[in-house]
């Protein structure tokens, strides 16, 4: 056991959590010591993850670790109110959903083939399976030869751009679809024969669009990261100029999809996840909706040494693998994490449903750190105390997942002075394999404590 002697005006201990043995001393120094507990970590999958986003994703690639993985998604359009295409309209001449995307993982150059289907039935309000990442499309679209309306093949780079103009700060990727005669036919007899569907969102959804299914229907190698979806509507119409002479002008109008209207992409992750699971050597974080890491916290231990102590600091770090996968077989290295959320396991559902953020009492934030290759999570002793008092208040059976803790990889939104407001699921592609597992790696967790 290591002693410290630290003097009380120096010493940094957590002074805004009470310890389990809180004391008052005058005495000019204070003996902090510390002990460390083994830790036991395992690899948990995740089938679907809560994911209210205004972001898409869409692509299929395959890992020789982690196996395939696929993301489509569901989208309604927004109709602002007041929207008006011109008074004198000559003709719809296209109409196209175009997807822009900030990012992609995977092969630059692989041919993929999008289909969008259009939704036959309206998106219940109340329903909440489609804020998870394993909804069924099919409830909402029929995916047959009467709801698809077009196909596109793309690559995630678009060659036919030059390099000059790919390479400037402006340039956006986009994927362009022809959505076809039909559809835009449809939508200039809907706006003059019924112009009050388009005054505003659920007028528009429930009577002249109820919405998209974009789904990849052949190729793999690459997943788009779409941060804005436009359905461009092309037209003619008359214009009178300055001598009153009318003449045809050429326009667009654009409607998107916004936070105002429902998102939501489906992902799947095939079964190969499931032999990292059965590694015992090693945990895992695999983004989006596929394996996070299941620390058991060894608070029983602890609490029968420092039942009377004052818990100063417990802190934990997790050492992370050069490479995701074993095999090194990968043609493009997974990006790493770099924000895990320490989150009890009996509440990473609500967290997210809930829309809550981290508290660093039952829930905390650790981010990567290149220069050690790790994560480190402290002020774990408020975790602990908090345990110890629904110890302490136990009067039966003890709930198993009590002391057990989960490590969720996460992005997270900040307000204009850098405060953390939002945390979500990570939903891009990324990997990380941690020292640990029931029969690996040994994991310790160091706890500094003083006496009364």
């Amino acid at each position: 056991m290591a002693v410290i002697a630290l003097t009380a005006a120096l010493y940094s201990c957590d002074d805004s959590t009470t310890g389990v043995g809180d004391f008052v001393s005058n005495i000019d120094k204070i003996k902090a010591s510390s002990d460390t507990y083994k830790v036991t970590s395992r690899t948990i999958r995740l089938k679907e993850v809560y994911s209210r986003t205004n972001r898409a994703y869409l692509g299929r690639f395959t890992d020789p670790d982690f196996g395939q993985y696929s993301a489509d998604f569901i989208t309604q359009i927004n109709c602002p109110e007041g929207f008006e295409l011109p008074e004198r309209l000559e003709k719809i001449t296209g109409t196209s959903l175009e997807l822009y995307y900030t990012g992609f993982y995977g092969d630059s150059l692989a041919t993929m083939t999008v289909q969008v289907d259009e939704l036959s039935k309206a998106i219940e309000e109340d329903d909440k399976d489609l804020y998870y990442t394993s909804y069924n499309p099919t409830k909402y679209c029929n995916c047959d030869d009467k709801t698809c309306i077009a196909q596109k093949t793309y690559t995630a780079v678009d060659l036919s751009v030059s390099d000059s103009l790919r390479n400037t700060s402006g340039y956006y990727p986009g994927i362009k679809i022809d959505l076809r005669e039909k559809f835009s036919n449809k939508i200039q007899s809907l706006y003059e024969s019924n112009p009050e569907y388009f005054k505003d969102a659920n007028s528009f959804i429930n009577n002249v669009l109820k919405g998209f299914y974009v789904h990849t229907i052949q190729g793999d190698g690459s997943v788009v990261y779409i941060q804005d979806i436009w359905l461009r509507i092309n037209m003619e119409y008359t214009v009178t100029g300055s001598q009153g002479q009318d003449s045809t002008a050429i326009g667009s109008s654009v409607l998107a999809a916004s936070k105002e209207v429902l998102m939501s992409t489906k992902m799947m992750n095939d079964d190969k996840l499931d032999e990292l699971v059965s590694d015992n050597e090693h945990t895992y974080l695999k983004t989006p909706a596929g394996l996070c890491t299941e620390i058991e916290l060894p608070v029983d231990e602890i609490y029968d040494n420092h039942e009377n102590d004052t818990l100063n600091s417990i802190t934990l770090s997790i050492k992370k693998y050069k490479d995701a996968g074993i095999s090194g077989e990968s043609s493009y290295k997974m990006g790493i994490p770099q924000t895990l959320l320490m989150i009890r396991k009996e509440e990473m559902n609500t967290f997210f449903e809930q829309n809550k953020t981290y508290d660093n009492e039952t829930s905390f934030l650790g981010t990567y750190d290149s220069s050690s290759n790790s994560y480190t999570f402290s002020k774990l002793n408020r975790l602990i105390s908090h345990i110890f008092s629904e110890k302490r208040s136990e009067t039966g059976e003890t709930d198993s997942d009590r002391d057990k803790v989960v490590l969720i990889p996460v992005t997270t939104e900040t307000d204009t002075e850098g405060n953390v407001i939002g945390v979500s699921h990570d939903m891009e592609v990324n990997a990380a394999r941690l020292f640990g597992g029931e029969q690996g790696e040994e994991l310790k967790i160091e706890v500094i404590y003083t006496k009364p």
